[in-house]
Formats: structure tokens, sequence, C-alpha cells
């Protein structure tokens, strides 16, 4: 190993240790076992009930209010409200709260800009995706082919390598550097996760040789910042969406024949699992700008991260209500010649309004073959003022609050197009592989990775596919 390799793994070293030292004592004239925030990051909470967290670190979490202060020096902004000052004031950028080998986000400033958001909407926004629906349905008719009937690993046999296939198509792969580029995405699996939990040095190695590799690949385009941006958290959130929408069918037997009878039904699922499991429940940021968040000062230059603390409710697309207990009080609609007010995070689309192009999609059921996408926008802009089809400014995490908005992956409006391709990719595959197995049993159960705070991503989903019985 060379210094830098072994300075590095000391720095993750010391970094997990502190998590998991600050996560078990107690604080300070603080009481209870420890700070939420640490035992969240360290990444060994990974329930599979309900609320995703088996020990209670969410609901400890927005205990202790809306803004407070981690031992990791860091500051925690949870509930509805107070992102939604974050997001107006502070004009939070992600940014790897742990120290990285290979970094892949763009910089901060980098991210306050249109021309990223532009750029990502180009490569994967729903316009782009429609453009490529007739490859994904193809990509994932072919994935569902290689299966055969019985046992079968959903994640490894599956998910992963459909979403290798179908964003080589996305970002334009050519055939011959495929097989390099799935090799690439496989090793990169941790990054998101990696931004605030420390790997194993052997993990993050493999990681950087991942993004370096997955960065020589599109050298020299016009988008290369964006495809890289795509690849490394679009794909990861694809996967984990397509895995989460499996575990959920693997104890809805009924759900699976209506799939099976209604293909349209694929969207409506995704839809679901988008609004009870979002793709990141947590996410690290540095505030750009000064701001007071719930009567807390945040200095330009902080640490935070935005976390979504509450259970998936109904009607509430990421599980948060309003005080009325809807999803109207968190969120704005802009019907035609109406305002929205800045800060707010999500923002339905009806009659006469303007949307940003490449802005996240809401799944709809009026596309060909039963899978649809329709254009919804997660900003903290005023509508009208950022021009006809200019990204907004800033969202946040898990606070999209309209029936049909969802949470955007990272909490930089520029990267709501990282939803789209995502989610038409699941729906395609789920219409699929219901297409060509009737029947779609649990077989054992499943496993998530651990030092997955952010994503909880599936590693291992045990199935049995099968043909109908007769008797």
């Amino acid at each position: 190993m060379t210094a830098a390799t072994n300075a590095l793994g000391r720095e993750l070293q010391l970094v997990h240790a502190a998590q998991w030292l600050y996560a078990i004592n107690a604080e300070p004239f603080v009481p209870g076992e420890g700070d939420p925030y640490a035992r969240l990051v360290r990444g060994f909470e990974s329930g599979e009930n309900g609320t995703d967290d088996a020990g209670g670190t969410l609901a400890s979490i927005a205990e202790r209010g809306p803004v407070w202060r981690s031992r990791l020096d860091t500051w925690v902004v949870t509930g509805p409200a107070a992102l939604r000052e974050l997001s107006a004031g502070a004009e939070p950028a992600v940014s790897a709260a742990v120290p990285q080998a290979e970094a892949w986000l763009p910089d901060p400033e980098r991210q306050r800009t249109t021309g990223l958001a532009r750029d990502l909407a180009r490569r994967g926004g729903t316009r782009a995706v429609g453009r490529l629906a007739g490859s994904l349905r193809e990509q994932a008719g072919q994935a569902a082919a290689r299966l055969g009937p019985g046992p079968v690993d959903l994640v490894a046999d599956f998910a992963e390598p459909l979403t290798a296939a179908g964003y080589a198509a996305v970002l334009d792969v050519p055939e011959e550097r495929r097989a390099a580029f799935a090799a690439d995405l496989a090793a990169a699996a941790p990054a998101v996760d990696a931004l605030l939990c420390p790997q194993t040095l052997d993990t993050t190695r493999r990681l950087a040789a991942g993004v370096r590799g997955l960065r020589e690949l599109f050298a020299g385009r016009a988008h290369a910042e964006a495809d890289l941006l795509l690849a490394v958290a679009g794909a990861r959130a694809a996967a984990d969406l397509l895995g989460d929408a499996l575990r959920r069918l693997l104890d809805r037997p009924r759900e699976w024949a209506l799939l099976r009878s209604d293909p349209a039904h694929a969207a409506r699922l995704v839809e679901e699992v988008l609004h009870q499991r979002p793709p990141w429940r947590a996410c690290p940021l540095v505030a750009l700008a000064t701001a007071e968040v719930a009567g807390t000062r945040i200095e330009a230059g902080d640490s935070l991260t935005a976390i979504t603390t509450a259970a998936a409710v109904p009607g509430g697309p990421s599980g948060i209500a309003g005080p009325t207990g809807t999803a109207a009080a968190d969120g704005a609609s802009r019907t035609a010649g109406g305002t929205v007010p800045p800060g707010t995070a999500g923002i339905s689309r009806t009659a006469g309004a303007t949307v940003p192009a490449g802005a996240a999609g809401a799944a709809g059921t009026g596309a060909a073959g039963g899978v649809g996408t329709a254009e919804t926008t997660h900003t903290g802009r005023v509508a009208g003022t950022g021009g006809a089809g200019e990204p907004g400014a800033v969202t946040v995490l898990g606070e999209a609050t309209r029936t049909n908005g969802v949470p955007t992956p990272l909490p930089v409006a520029a990267c709501a197009t990282l939803l789209p391709a995502a989610r038409a990719l699941a729906e395609h595959a789920l219409v699929a592989l219901a297409a060509r197995f009737p029947l779609l049993r649990p077989d054992g159960e499943p496993v998530r990775t651990r030092r997955a705070p952010l994503t909880r991503r599936l590693v291992r989903l045990p199935a049995r596919l099968g043909e109908e019985e007769t008797r």
C-alpha cells in the first residue's frame, strides 16, 4: 500500500470509530443512549419494518428538535418547516461528510448553477428517457428472459444486471465497453452511502477504481459531469427502487396478479415505493450562505445533514403530513396565475403551469405498454423567476408533499433528473418479469448491506419464480 492509501485507511477508521463512540456513549447533560445521528450514520440501523429503523433512531433524531448539532460537528435538520427554511436560505449543496478516495460529486459552487441541471435534463430527464422507452423495455424483457422458473436472487440475477444494461443505453455506452461499465457500476455501488458512512478500506479502493473507470469512459463528452452523476447516483437509485418494489411484491401475491393483468399497475406500485421509501433518507450538505433555520443560525460553510424522520402515511408521498394531517399543508399547487412560496418543496402540475424541463417524473398510466411518466418539479424558486425551462434553485430530500410529487434523491434541484430513468427502468422491469412468470414467492430472508445509512440497499433478495400450479 502507498502512504496515501495508509493515510486514507486511518482517516476512515477514525471517522467510523467516532461515529460508534458517540452513538454508544451518553452525552453530557442529555439523557439517553448517545447521539442518535451518530447511530444513524454509522450504518448499522437497517431494520426491515415500516420505518426502516429497528432501533428507533429516526424517532430519537426527531425528538431532539428541528435543528440541533451532533457531536460529530454537523447540524442535523429535520421536519418539513425547518427543511423548507434551509432550502430557501442556506443554499445547501451536497458535500461528502467523510474522507473520499475519489470524488464524484460536482463542486458545491457548480451545483448551484443551472448549467448542471440542464445537462442532467438533456441526459436523464423525462424527455430523454421517453425517447429511450423502447430500448429500456427491450432490456427489461431480455433480463426477464434470462431467468428460469425456480430459485433466484432478484438483486444479483435481475435488478443489478438490468440496471447496468439500462443505464448503458441511457448514457450511450458503446457495446464494446458495456462489460467494463457494468463492472465499474458494481464497484461504485457504495458511493452514495460513502458520503456519510466510511466504508472499509478495500471497499473504498474498489469504489475509487469504479469511479475512475466511469470518469475515463465519459472523458471528453459534452456532458461528462452529468453522465458521471447519473451513472453513480442515478443507477444506484434505479437498482434500489427496483429492489424495494420487488421486495414489496414478494409479500403481496394479489398485487403480482394485478400487475400481470394490468401492466399500468407498475407505475402505481413504483410511485407507492417512492412515497413510502425514498431512495435516500439522509443527505450530507454544506451551507453556501448564512441562514437562520428554526431560530438557529447556520453559517456559510457549516456542514449539515437533512434527514427525513417521519414514517410514511397514507396520502403523503414522503410520509410527512402537515399540521392538519394533509399533504397539502407542506406543498403548494401551481395553478394558472398562481404563485409558489419560496422554499416550497413539492409543486403539482396543473392547467397552465410551467414546469422546468427535466424535473423529476411522477408516475402516470397513460404511456404505451402501461408505463409512463409525467413531469413534476421540486424547486425552491418562485414560479416565473427562473424563466421558461430553467431548473429551479434548491430542493430538500424527502419533503415533497403533493400527492403527485416525489422526494428528489439529492437536495439540489439540478439532481431531480436522477429519478426519471430510475423510475422508468423499474416500471419496465416489473412489467417484463410479471409477464414472464405467473408466480412470485419469497424463498428466504432479504439481506441489506451494512454501512448504507442513506440507501439501505438490498444485496440479496431470494425468491422463487414459477408457473401456475395445476391440480
